[in-house]
């Protein structure tokens, strides 16, 4: 038996597998895991049932953290996207927020709704492959449609 603490193992397990798993998939995970928190507290709320604000402000706070640290990596000066990319990170991660204290102060299926396909469309672009890399004679690539959603353009 180890004399670590079960904190010092918990970071030491998580540090390994980490290590082993793909970063945009993982992102991908967790935004789909707060997806499906919200989307249960939706459910609950278009049932109208009276649902308690602390269930309410679970799944909000745990998607706001979540995109924290989204907005935290965007503005690190060091991380390598470029930094258009970062920028939108960022204005979107603004808008969370935003429609998180909306979501508080007046619960709606739709507020929520908002937040759930953000985190899907986000965690759709992570999750996929990475396209291999082109070869000479290869045919240009179709650029991608618009998105549906102005607020992830």
């Amino acid at each position: 038996m180890s004399n670590k603490n079960p904190y010092g193992q918990a970071a030491d397990a998580y540090g390994n597998t980490a290590a082993e798993t793909d970063q945009r998939a993982l992102e991908g995970k967790v935004l789909l895991k707060s997806a499906r928190q919200l989307e249960e507290l939706a459910k609950r709320l278009d049932g109208e049932e009276k649902v308690p604000l602390t269930d309410i402000g679970d799944a909000v706070e745990y998607n706001r953290k979540l995109w924290m640290v989204f907005v935290n990596d965007a503005m690190n000066e060091a991380h390598p996207l470029p930094q258009d990319l970062k920028n939108n990170i960022a204005s979107l991660g603004v808008f969370v927020f935003k429609r998180s204290t909306d979501i508080l102060v007046e619960p709606t299926p739709g507020k929520i709704q908002t937040l759930i396909d953000i985190n899907r469309n986000i965690a759709a672009g992570l999750m996929k492959q990475k396209p291999a890399a082109k070869t000479e004679g290869d045919a240009p690539a179709t650029p991608p449609s618009e998105p549906s959603d102005p607020i992830i353009a």
